[in-house]
């Protein structure tokens, strides 16, 4: 008989004893919430600690127990620990965060592991939510339906369901088409490969994958501050390693809570708000540089718009999260940064930092999302757009994330579009975006203190219910003469023969009538752009025809984030179908198509003449609707910088793109300028 076998032997014929004696027991791995460092879930591991033989390993027991199909009293026995530990824990006066047992694929066949659990749970009157399955992909594989089956039988009662080790089996990604896992825990093997920047960029690519299957994220094998901070930035939920605590005992959890030397459990009434911050991912925003391929190309992936979440309250505010370009950004333009840094609404000062802190202070409050432009110190222009996250229903604060579009550097005696458009916008009462098709809109309404253009409300029938409203707010000598001229067919009949429609009335506010100009000016074939401006503020009527085209210029820029474009479209994101309605000499040699039915597959086709050819293939790969899409719909805008061959010479330039409509009848600007970075 050799030494496995006596070892075997000796295993099987002490298990009983080793369970009714305690030998085996439990010991926690902290999971880490990586948005706030908390601890949010445990999972728990069997460790065999023999009077005679010391420390067994799992590795060696693990497998005979299994090979025995005796592995289910083990399990079953590490189940009661953990429910004796979260009474324990309570009574102790600790919050009480889920714990995960892993299962083996015998367990389900030695006896009925589901209802075992079960009852065991509900005899405890232990939350079902409080215990979590962790199953391996590679019991999924001998009888798939009938695991698949097991894992929704688990999920019906209330438990959650995790996928452990993804990634170490060639069928992870196929699995999540059939089986709705609650988690996926990631294979260790790519925080051991963390220093090849493949690995980076397939945890990266899994990551978003598991965001938009609505599936949250654990990485294992977590050992340095570098793999914590790179997981956090990609937004990976869940983190878990020796580099926040090894296994431990719950004597030696309830030890380093009276001794102060604990990680800290988080408050299960604020799960969700930093489940929400959690999955903000900062690099998904991607910038591509357009360049030759090389050893250090891969790197390029990972650069991005700057990116920072903040927690803003009525005193201030706090950095959460940023990503490495958002550091880079402030240590350019402002100060060195650090996560938890705090700014006190006292302390807020200057012109740029209290316009700043009052656009999030506007986020946090009505939601939706704020384009805004502030001054940096020096002069600069910074162009943004800040999205609200979550409100912590306990704290009070809001998380908001804020993406830095664009920086505009000082130039001595520039005037630049962005300055045009604030400049009118903050002199028109009122803006409206009009889908001609459907007669449904959307007002905006300029926020001078802020530089950004907020929503006040969107309806249907926009022109019968102009003037409806002209009955209850203008002049009555007015009124007649506005509802007869104000219909869809006069309006485009003067858009046509025109190009404008303009009319002149006097509104009556606070009892006195004043005039008003409104002028109706198309953005493409099927939205007009409508802008009610005080004439007696800063438009001028005389002046008002010969500006129509810098204005119809303006409009574009203020709703696609502004910016020295050389051409301009607008794409229906659900046919594709596209408009060129502003164009430059320069980008019209080029000769692309400015109308078209599909605006990604003809630009993807056209993308082989006009493109610097070392970039086609990026440009073609990144370039889908669905990936703009998806950045958009995330994060706000999409962005991408490539070479156009002009006059025979690659020249860079960059690509955003941004939806101007939230109310079903959406459209996407695009603006391509040149890059200057």
């Amino acid at each position: 008989m050799n030494g496995f076998d006596t070892y075997s032997q000796y295993i099987l014929g002490n298990l009983d004893r080793a369970l009714s004696e305690n030998w085996i027991r439990a010991y926690y791995m902290p999971i880490v919430r990586s948005s706030n460092g908390r601890v949010c879930q445990e999972e728990a591991l069997a460790r065999w600690i023999d009077p005679d033989k010391g420390i067994l390993s799992p590795a060696d027991f693990i497998p005979v127990l299994e090979n025995a199909k005796l592995i289910y009293k083990l399990d079953l026995h590490i189940v009661d620990d953990v429910l004796k530990k979260m009474k324990a824990q309570a009574e102790a006066g600790l919050y009480l965060v889920p714990i995960s047992v892993n299962l083996s694929r015998t367990d389900f066949d030695s006896c009925d592991i589901v209802e075992e659990i079960t009852k065991r749970v509900d005899d405890a009157q232990i939350p079902r939510e409080k215990l979590i399955v962790e199953i391996t992909e590679s019991i999924l594989g001998e009888d798939f339906e009938y695991m698949k089956a097991q894992i929704e039988r688990f999920q019906s009662l209330g438990f959650s369901v995790w996928m452990d080790d993804f990634g170490s089996g060639y069928s992870s990604v196929d699995v999540l088409q059939d089986i709705s896992f609650d988690h996926i825990k990631f294979d260790i093997k790519f925080m051991q490969r963390f220093d090849r920047e493949k690995s980076r960029i397939m945890l990266t690519e899994l990551v978003r994958m598991a965001m938009a299957l609505g599936i949250k994220t654990i990485t294992e094998g977590v050992e340095t501050e570098e793999q914590a901070e790179f997981l956090r930035e990609i937004g990976c939920n869940k983190l878990q390693g020796y580099h926040f605590c090894k296994p431990v005992s719950l004597e030696q959890i309830l030890e380093r809570y009276q001794s102060g030397n604990q990680i800290g459990f988080e408050d299960p009434a604020q799960s969700d708000y930093y489940d929400a911050i959690g999955c903000v991912n900062l690099y998904d925003m991607s910038v591509i540089a357009g360049e030759e391929y090389s050893g250090d190309s891969f790197r390029k992936y990972f650069e991005t718009l700057p990116i920072c979440v903040f927690e803003v309250d009525e005193n201030g505010y706090a950095i959460t999260r940023c990503n490495k370009s958002y550091r880079n950004f402030t240590e350019r333009y402002l100060d060195s940064i650090h996560i938890g840094q705090r700014f006190e609404n006292t302390n807020i000062n200057g012109e740029g930092e209290r316009s700043f802190y009052d656009s999030l202070r506007q986020c946090s409050a009505n939601g939706g999302r704020i384009l805004f432009e502030a001054s940096l110190p020096g002069g600069s222009k910074m162009r943004a757009i800040i999205s609200r996250i979550a409100t912590n229903t306990v704290t009070g604060v809001t998380a908001c994330a804020v993406a830095i579009l664009d920086i505009e550097e000082l130039v001595d005696n520039q005037l630049d579009f962005s300055q045009v458009a604030h400049a009118l916008s903050t002199d028109y009462l009122d803006l409206f975006y009009v889908n001609l098709d459907t007669e449904k809109y959307v007002e905006y309404s300029p926020d001078v203190a802020n530089s950004s253009l907020n929503v006040q409300t969107s309806g249907e029938d926009f022109f019968a219910a102009s003037r409806r409203d002209a009955y209850k707010y203008l002049y009555s000598e007015d009124v007649e003469r506005f509802v007869e001229s104000f219909t869809r067919e006069n309006v485009l009949k003067c858009l046509d023969e025109e190009g404008i429609y303009r009319i002149n009335y006097r509104r009556v506010i606070d009892g006195v009538p004043r005039y008003a100009s409104m002028k109706a000016v198309r953005s493409n074939e099927d939205h007009l752009i409508i802008g009610v401006s005080d004439v007696d503020a800063q438009m001028k009527l005389q002046k008002e025809y010969d500006s129509v085209r810098e204005e119809r210029k303006t409009y574009s820029r203020v709703m696609a984030l502004a910016g020295n474009y050389i051409a301009i479209y607008t794409v229906d994101p659900e046919t594709g179908r596209y408009d060129g309605y502003e164009t430059t000499k320069e980008f019209d040699k080029l000769d692309l198509s400015i109308h078209g039915e599909d605006f990604f597959a003809d630009s993807r086709d056209a993308s082989i003449n006009v493109i610097y050819q070392s970039d086609v293939d990026l440009f073609k790969a990144m370039f889908t609707k669905e990936k703009m899409l998806e950045e958009i719909g995330r994060n706000g805008a999409f962005t991408m910088i490539y070479r156009l061959m002009m006059n025979g010479e690659p020249v860079y330039v960059n690509l955003r793109a941004s939806m101007i409509e939230e109310d079903g009848n959406k459209r996407i600007i695009v603006g391509i300028s040149y890059y200057n970075g």
